[in-house]
């Protein structure tokens, strides 16, 4: 890709200056300001309904990204080999800090205010409209790791990954099993489901001169507004040791812009008591090459047992709080 980037940034009517490799992406700019170019898999249709939804922000005083037409009017270019690529405006700043408490607290109160702007954003084209049901994300990640399971069970010599993931296994299944039995009482509101960011973390929050900017909206999609918000706070909260009080804080930011109502609260507890983080390492190792185990992989589930008793003292606090 990298060595095409001028041959496909030439399909658009902007004066580049030059460009230089990002992020899995080309980064390039002209006297306006700054562009990405990335890869792209989806439907025309869903660039669609981003352009409409990152224009609805905008015209709303909402900081984000916009998206380039190429000089034909398309809002994505094929080359020669069938590769479809996408061009946004961006910003230039820097990335949200994780160590500092007043720039979390601020950013999950941003990401409220985003929440209550797209609940009013109907964009005409929808073809490609995603609602996630709740429960078949955990369901699909749980039948993922008993496949696992069986798998590493059945071999004869098992290396330090695989010990350590079986030794863990129970203790996160029974959280699991958990999730999937309470979701079956907990019923969302028909209608619940909104426009959210899809992928809202540390690297798509920018404090630039403009303001703070929420970027990386190619995971635009119909689903519950605490999705982003549960996300989020997982990672934001594995980085802090699950602390109780960051954690609270968090929730209590979010609420003061968007009330949050009892089932959400609950949507909440259960995305967060679902073992992501587990499943992520886990579904990381079984795809990859099983010749050779990533030194990572093994230290990212060990660091994952070592928070696990904070992690389920924030847990039986938040409980206490929906009951």
């Amino acid at each position: 890709m990298y060595y095409r980037a001028e041959q496909i940034l030439s399909a658009y009517p902007k004066e580049f200056t030059g460009n230089m490799k990002g992020r899995g992406s080309i980064l390039c700019a002209d006297s306006e300001g700054i562009y990405l170019l990335k890869e792209y898999t989806g439907s025309v249709h869903r660039l669609e309904l981003l352009e409409e939804t990152l224009t609805y922000l905008k015209e709303h005083g909402f900081l984000t990204e916009e998206l380039v037409r190429t000089r034909e009017g398309a809002l994505c270019y094929t080359d020669v080999d069938g590769v479809s690529y996408f061009l946004r405006k961006t910003f230039q700043g820097r990335e949200c800090d994780t160590r500092n408490t007043e720039e979390i607290l601020c950013v999950t109160r941003h990401m409220a205010k985003m929440h209550d702007l797209l609940a009013g954003c109907h964009p005409a084209c929808e073809a490609d409209r995603i609602v996630t049901p709740p429960s078949s994300l955990a369901g699909k990640h749980t039948r993922e790791l008993k496949k696992v399971k069986n798998y590493v069970r059945a071999k004869k010599k098992k290396n330090e990954f695989e010990s350590e993931f079986l030794r863990a296994y129970e203790h996160y299944m029974k959280q699991a099993d958990k999730v999937l039995e309470l979701e079956e009482t907990q019923r969302v509101p028909e209608g619940a489901a909104q426009l959210c960011h899809g992928d809202f973390n540390q690297h798509n929050l920018l404090f630039t001169r403009e303001g703070l900017a929420v970027t990386g909206f190619e995971k635009l999609r119909y689903d519950l507004c605490v999705s982003d918000l549960a996300n989020f706070m997982r990672k934001i909260l594995e980085k802090h040791n699950w602390s109780s009080g960051l954690g609270m804080d968090m929730l209590m930011a979010y609420n003061a812009v968007r009330e949050l109502a009892p089932w959400e609260m609950h949507q909440i507890y259960l995305k967060l008591l679902y073992p992501e983080k587990y499943w992520k390492i886990v579904n990381h190792y079984y795809n990859a090459r099983k010749t050779w185990v990533s030194l990572r992989d093994i230290e990212k589930l060990s660091r994952l047992s070592e928070q696990e008793e904070k992690r389920e003292e924030f847990l039986s606090m938040l409980f206490y709080l929906i009951k």
